[in-house]
């Protein structure tokens, strides 16, 4: 089952004996490796929900649609068994669905979903190859200790602001989002007879 929100966890306290300090930065950047990671498996999940939601909500809107757009040519054929104006309210439960979907950006977020979940695999990606020839290069002692610990501290340093980097854009496009949404339901609802939304 999917958590509810990107948990979040202690840097791993550094064991005091030590082969070198390379050892120290490797556990280090598995830490932040497992945090990516966990963002990752997150978007990924919350993505799979949105998406089917937003697919349940315009199949229905798009049948209800069909329908009450047919339901005055059913209520001739069958003699006014089926009143004409039924149609008006399958037609309003489907733009209400819209309406819906809309409201709590469900289309829009798995969107984003997927697209933040493509930049933390594209990083860490691009950090662990980075991160394996730098143990490689390290076990071998084919550089200078001093420039492999430079190396170190900056792909754990990039692994960090890529991934804070992306956690915040997706936020800051989210409460922009939410936002552009709620203005638009209250202009759509005002604009029914005898309603408005309290600003």
């Amino acid at each position: 089952m999917a958590q509810i929100n990107i948990s979040a966890s202690k840097a791993p306290v550094m064991p005091e004996a030590q082969d070198s300090i390379l050892d120290a930065y490797n556990l280090l950047f598995r830490w932040m490796e497992e945090e990516s990671l966990k963002a990752y498996q997150w978007y990924v999940e919350e993505k799979r929900r949105k998406a089917t939601a937003s697919k349940v909500l315009r199949v229905l809107s798009i049948a209800g649609l069909t329908i009450g757009t047919v339901t005055p040519t059913v209520s001739i054929l069958s003699g006014g068994a089926i009143p004409a104006e039924s149609g008006y309210v399958v037609l309003g439960l489907a733009g209400g669905l819209l309406l819906l979907d809309k409201g709590f950006g469900f289309s829009s977020a798995w969107g984003r979903y997927m697209v933040s979940a493509t930049k933390i695999l594209s990083s860490l990606k691009r950090c662990q190859v980075r991160w394996s020839m730098l143990m490689a290069d390290w076990r071998g002692e084919h550089r200078e200790e001093a420039i492999l610990i430079e190396e170190a501290r900056e792909i754990i340093t990039r692994l960090v602001v890529d991934l804070h980097e992306t956690l915040e854009g997706e936020t800051v496009e989210w409460l922009s989002e939410f936002h552009q949404n709620l203005e638009g339901v209250r202009a759509m609802v005002g604009d029914l007879p005898g309603r408005s939304i309290a600003t």
